[in-house]
């Protein structure tokens, strides 16, 4: 891999994926596009991987997507419907890794410091959790540069913020910082940036310590666009019941019976 790099699967469970271009703030081009597919998908495969961390090198998370890149796009392709064609096929191939996140098996945390900006904060807010720094910069950033927003952007926001919020981002195309983004509802929590890989190594620990089946189906059924309350319920209760025909609930209800800490490593099952 040229712009990405896998920390590898440590003795705790937890996959560390980083995105390499410090030199344009690992901005987006057509490599990383390729790269995150094949990457994201070989995690996924992964039984070995209990939790992954997405962060980025260098001075920040991800700048967004390399406008040098569009500008070659666009040069070698100046009628304006074989423009739009290529683009379009571009786009799709980016959102791949989107949909990636949102079908993996475990959870998904970005650490995100520095710049996040356009695809960058698409890709963080894919994740199920965000650890960011106190001062990180996030901005949307499509309107600046005359687009509307990819990577399920206006989806995620909506969901978090709300719409007046969510406009105030896409329209104003107004800059954040970490603790904001945490007020708002944006981000999960914000460090200081000394503190940030610590307070990211932290959560990824717990979650690797949990039960991973049962945090796999919380994770769809948070994730599942489900607005039918009777819908939603069923869903609820087919999730629990398996759980229960599972290892990891009658282990936690031991534990919680013996006063003990569950151990849901030492009970793994199939279920």
């Amino acid at each position: 891999m040229e712009v990405l790099r896998r920390e590898g699967v440590d003795e705790k469970g937890i996959e560390t994926l980083i995105l390499d271009r410090p030199e344009t703030i690992n901005s987006l081009n057509g490599t990383m596009v390729s790269e995150l597919a094949i990457v994201l998908r070989e995690i996924s495969e992964d039984s070995s991987v209990r939790v992954l961390r997405i962060k980025g090198q260098g001075r920040g998370f991800m700048a967004g997507g390399d406008l040098r890149w569009f500008a070659g796009m666009f040069e070698a392709e100046p009628d304006p419907q074989r423009r739009q064609e290529v683009v379009l096929e571009e786009i799709r191939k980016v959102h791949e890794s989107i949909q990636l996140i949102d079908a993996m098996e475990f959870p998904v945390v970005a650490q995100v410091h520095g710049a996040c900006a356009g695809f960058g904060l698409s890709l963080a807010t894919a994740c199920d959790l965000v650890m960011c720094a106190s001062d990180c910069k996030v901005t949307l950033a499509y309107s600046g540069i005359g687009t509307s927003p990819d990577g399920g952007s206006t989806f995620q926001l909506l969901r978090r913020v709300g719409r007046q919020r969510a406009m105030q981002l896409a329209l104003l195309n107004e800059r954040i910082n970490g603790e904001t983004a945490v007020d708002w509802g944006l981000f999960s929590r914000a460090v200081p940036t000394e503190e940030l890989e610590a307070a990211t190594r932290q959560w990824c620990e717990q979650l690797a310590d949990g039960p991973a089946k049962a945090l796999a189906r919380t994770r769809r059924l948070l994730r599942s666009p489900q607005y039918d309350l009777a819908e939603a319920l069923e869903a609820e209760a087919r999730s629990f019941s398996e759980c229960a025909g599972g290892h990891e609930f009658p282990e936690g209800v031991r534990a919680f019976l013996e006063k003990r800490r569950p151990d849901y490593r030492a009970s793994m099952g199939e279920n």
